[in-house]
């Protein structure tokens, strides 16, 4: 293990990523279970939880017999294999559990959720998407005059990615010689090659993982490096030289700036929501009512949700009327219809933001946000992490 990994992140065997919300969204189809449960961190799973999670495994099964489902078998048999493979695994503050005829997925989390089992025609994915928006994932770049490394982080943890030497290139670093050109633009040269062959793997790295960034090392060598990259989209900020002595420190100074750059963005949400409302308020809906029909009827570019909003239901509550009589309804409710909400945000290529609780209280507890252009489809599922 790198010196700068955090205990608990050699255990996180199963960490949330955006994909993993819109592939669980794009894949669902009924009957979709979803098993959710807070645990208690440590080397193996307690007594205490496996037996909850036991208990939600019998619920599973009962639901799946009203419902008679055709399938029952093989699902709990994917069930039960999950649930053994946890069991046996060091644990987080949550445990969350997806099984389908097409999918198998385990997720620790790092923060504690309410224990349900949960099965419907999509998968319960708010869990993941509050992770997601309150411990995304982040990219660490120290920098040196010699040497680059690049971390992973997530949930308090660094891990190891690459790192770059500075006599890495394809010759050899050679000294210049007084009366042959001059010697700072050669090192300076020597020095932008070096930031650029880094930049260049940074580039690929956030390509297939896109997260915030944060730069930290040697100032001068990160104001050179802010001056001539290409990668630093959604930088989330610097850590200060102080920080940057232990791997502890690294760890947490990086968390912190992911933090407050999780609260910029949280601003910048409400702050693109009141100048919507004031430059294009036909763009703007309020409310489950009118934010479901919206983001049926429209393209959506974002949906504002505050934290703990829940909205039980079923999908044709808000669904627009048809002429003529209306059919009874034999649907069973849903949990949470926020979660369906979300989740066709998602797969229509909007935004999500989770604001604090009572920034939306004069909107329903949720907005939402067209597209001006008002086109007809999205570019595809996407969910940015930060």
């Amino acid at each position: 293990m790198n010196s700068f990994d955090a205990p608990a992140t050699a255990r996180r065997l199963h960490q949330v990523r955006p994909r993993d919300v819109a592939d669980l969204t794009v894949t669902a189809a009924y009957p979709c279970i979803s098993v959710l449960m807070p645990t208690d961190p440590g080397p193996r799973m307690t007594s205490p939880d496996a037996e909850r999670l036991h208990g939600l495994v019998e619920d599973v099964d009962r639901q799946l017999r009203e419902h008679g489902v055709p399938a029952r078998a093989r699902l709990m048999r994917k069930l039960a294999s999950r649930v053994q493979q946890v069991a046996g695994q060091p644990t987080d503050r949550a445990v969350a559990i997806y099984v389908s005829l097409a999918v198998s997925r385990t997720f620790w989390l790092s923060m504690p959720v309410t224990a349900r089992a949960v099965v419907e025609h999509t998968f319960a994915t708010r869990p993941l998407v509050t992770t997601l928006h309150r411990t995304p994932p982040h990219v660490l770049l120290l920098l040196h005059p010699t040497c680059a490394h690049l971390y992973q982080g997530a949930d308090g943890g660094l891990r190891l990615v690459w790192s770059r030497d500075s006599f890495q290139g394809p010759s050899p670093v050679r000294v210049p010689q007084q009366g042959h050109g001059d010697v700072e633009e050669a090192v300076a040269d020597l020095v932008d090659g070096f930031l650029r062959a880094v930049d260049h793997l940074l580039g690929r790295y956030r390509a297939e993982h896109p997260s915030p960034l944060v730069l930290g090392g040697s100032p001068h060598v990160v104001d050179r490096f802010s001056a001539l990259s290409r990668n630093l989209n959604r930088l989330a900020g610097r850590i200060p030289p102080a920080r940057v002595e232990t791997g502890l420190d690294l760890a947490r100074a990086s968390s912190e700036v992911v933090e407050h750059y999780l609260r910029s963005r949280r601003e910048e949400a409400l702050s693109q929501l009141r100048n919507a409302l004031a430059s294009r308020p036909g763009d703007v809906a309020s409310g489950m009512a009118a934010c479901w029909q919206a983001v049926h009827r429209r393209a959506p570019a974002m949906l504002l949700v505050e934290q703990d909003f829940i909205s039980p239901g079923r999908p044709e509550d808000y669904a627009v009327p048809a002429p003529g009589p209306r059919p009874r309804s034999v649907a069973p409710v849903v949990h949470d219809l926020v979660d369906d909400l979300m989740e066709l945000v998602i797969m229509r290529g909007g935004q999500l933001a989770l604001v604090d609780n009572g920034d939306l209280a004069a909107r329903g507890r949720v907005a939402s946000l067209s597209r001006p252009s008002d086109a007809a489809g999205g570019p595809g599922p996407r969910i940015p992490p930060g």
